[in-house]
């Protein structure tokens, strides 16, 4: 029986240091019929020298487009679109040109995959590491738990339990615009939407098969706001397209809220927390006890707040986002 195509779909940028490891993580990959597209946005630091002597080296395996100037952010999503609209494979992967992938992880991904015409998207655990010292800094699944489909509302809800890198989709399912060009960090999350929109299961495969490596280079550091206007942005988005979707939209737009107000209230910003978790209460995604409790601990005196709120803080950082 032949094995499906499988695209590898690597954006990267200013990655001089990491991107061969990461091309050799995907090459030393125990599945045969693989197709890895290499989308380089502008880099100046000789990150597109070595995507080109990769390509050279396995013109069977590895596409390298051609470069383009950077736009920065804005550009992000641009580029990760012509490297999706490169791809040729019945299901494609992500690897980010400073991630790296573990043996086995194609290979289990489409068998997960192809048990079912229903499966649309599947992910697994990731290692994050620090770059500088290989220092293993937590598992994502510590972080945000895997979890089986309760189908896309649930995605609406409570985001996608998975690392980019760990993901895996069914080509079919990817919407002709691809990732949406009105965001500019969080890219994924309306994308695993749009993909699951049409009906389809997702789901988890057990292991890690995957390096997420932390570094300053990283391009979302820093972007902290940036980062809560596109998630506020995609809900709207969600909920303007599908009317069917608008109470699991309000369901995550509160535990934004939510998450916002455990942030602020962790580091004493008393009003803001204020304002956010009556947000949320008003919003109804988190339980109405749940809500309001986080919201009286708000005008409690701080030394209490504190203690009180390192004694829930791991039922408080549930609401959070992810």
């Amino acid at each position: 029986m032949s094995l499906p195509l499988v695209s590898i779909c690597v954006p990267t940028y200013h990655h001089v240091n990491f991107i061969g490891e990461a091309l050799r993580s995907a090459l030393e990959q125990d599945y045969p019929n693989l197709e890895i597209i290499v989308a380089d946005d502008g880099s100046t630091d000789g990150t597109a020298t070595i995507i080109h002597d990769y390509a050279k080296k396995h013109p069977g395996h590895i596409v390298a487009l051609p470069s383009r100037p950077n736009q920065g952010i804005p550009g992000i999503v641009t580029n990760y679109n012509r490297a999706l609209k490169a791809c040729h494979g019945k299901y494609i992967a992500f690897l980010e040109g400073d991630d790296l992938y573990l043996p086995g992880k194609i290979a289990t991904q489409v068998a997960w995959l192809e048990s079912s015409e229903r499966r649309v998207l599947c992910g697994h655990d990731v290692e994050a590491f620090d770059s500088g010292t290989g220092r293993i800094l937590y598992r994502w699944s510590e972080r945000w738990p895997l979890r089986n489909s309760g189908g896309v509302r649930e995605v609406i809800r409570y985001q996608v339990p998975f690392a980019t890198v760990s993901v895996m989709l069914r080509a079919s399912a990817v919407p002709s615009q691809g990732f949406d060009d009105r965001l500019r960090i969080v890219l994924d999350w309306k994308f695993w939407i749009d993909c699951l929109s049409g009906g389809g299961d997702f789901g988890y495969v057990p292991g890690i098969y995957a390096r997420h490596r932390r570094h300053p280079g990283n391009v979302t550091a820093g972007y902290f706001q940036a980062r809560q206007d596109d998630q506020f942005v995609t809900l709207g988005l969600i909920e303007s397209r599908h009317p069917a979707f608008v109470e699991s939209c309000r369901f995550g737009r509160a535990r934004l809220f939510y998450g916002m107000g455990v942030d602020h209230l962790s580091r004493g910003e008393i009003r803001a927390a204020r304002k956010h978790f009556w947000n949320a209460y008003r919003h109804r995604a988190r339980s109405e006890g749940k809500a309001l409790a986080a919201l009286a601990l708000t005008f409690l005196p701080a030394g209490l707040t504190a203690w009180l709120l390192d004694q829930l803080k791991p039922g408080f950082r549930s609401g959070g986002t992810t």
